[in-house]
Formats: structure tokens, sequence, C-alpha cells
């Protein structure tokens, strides 16, 4: 429970910071990690099965946040989208876990979350340095 309270204070914090200074790429990435994170839960399957196989409705979820950070990545000039997706492809990744032999539930569990911590360091990162940018007229006018 802690960690998801931790996790979620986060998730918004790094994500209204994005909003509120980032560029176009920093809010749809916050926005698709926000979106994202709501539809995860929701798709999730019971507590007593979960990750015991590939939760294939989240995996679905993951793609479409990859996707979105690749269409970013190929629009934007910055470098950190590349962090990002190459991220959210060990995400996508994570899934086939299952697949090993003998790994268990909770390994495949944390696998799946456990990058988006770094993704969310990265994102703030990013909204840091494009508000300094810009308050100082670098190079980024996004």
């Amino acid at each position: 429970m802690i960690r998801q309270l931790l996790y979620g204070a986060l998730m918004w914090a790094v994500c209204l910071y994005a909003f509120f200074r980032g560029g176009w790429a920093e809010r749809v990435t916050a926005g698709s990690i926000l979106i994202a994170t709501y539809v995860t839960v929701l798709v999730l399957s019971p507590l007593a099965v979960r990750y015991q196989f590939v939760e294939l409705p989240v995996m679905a979820v993951d793609t479409i946040v990859l996707f979105v950070l690749v269409g970013i990545s190929l629009k934007s000039e910055k470098f950190w989208p590349l962090w990002l997706t190459a991220m959210q492809g060990l995400t996508i990744l994570s899934h086939l876990a299952p697949y090993v032999p003998h790994v268990l539930p909770w390994a495949y569990g944390n696998a799946v979350a456990v990058w988006i911590y770094p993704m969310l360091i990265v994102l703030a990162f990013a909204v840091h340095f494009h508000h300094r940018n810009r308050k100082v007229g670098g190079s980024f006018t996004d």
C-alpha cells in the first residue's frame, strides 16, 4: 500500500510539474502516464490470479504508451523521449516473464512496475531543463 501511495505522489508531482512548466512533449508524456496509470488499475486481473499469466490488458495499455512515446521521439528534437521509449520497451519485454520457467508472479509484477520510477525521474529532469532553456532563451521553443 505504501508503494502505491508513494508512486501516486511522485506521479502527480511530476505530471503537474510537466503540465505547468513543460513543453508539448512533456505534457503529452505526462498525460499518457496519468491515463495509463488509471486505465491499468481498471484492467488488472483480480488479486488472486494477478500476474500468474501474461496480463494482456495491461500489456495493451503499455503498448499504447510505447506508441505514444515513439511518436514523441520522432517529432521532438529532444533526446529524453528516446530514454523513456527505451524504458517503456523494457516494460513491454517484462510482460514475457511468465514464459520464463519458475518466475514468481510477484517478480513479474515488480518487473512491469519498476520502470515507471526512472521514467518519472527522467521526465522531471526533462521539464526542468525545458523550463530553464525557455527562461534563458534556449533553442527549444515548444
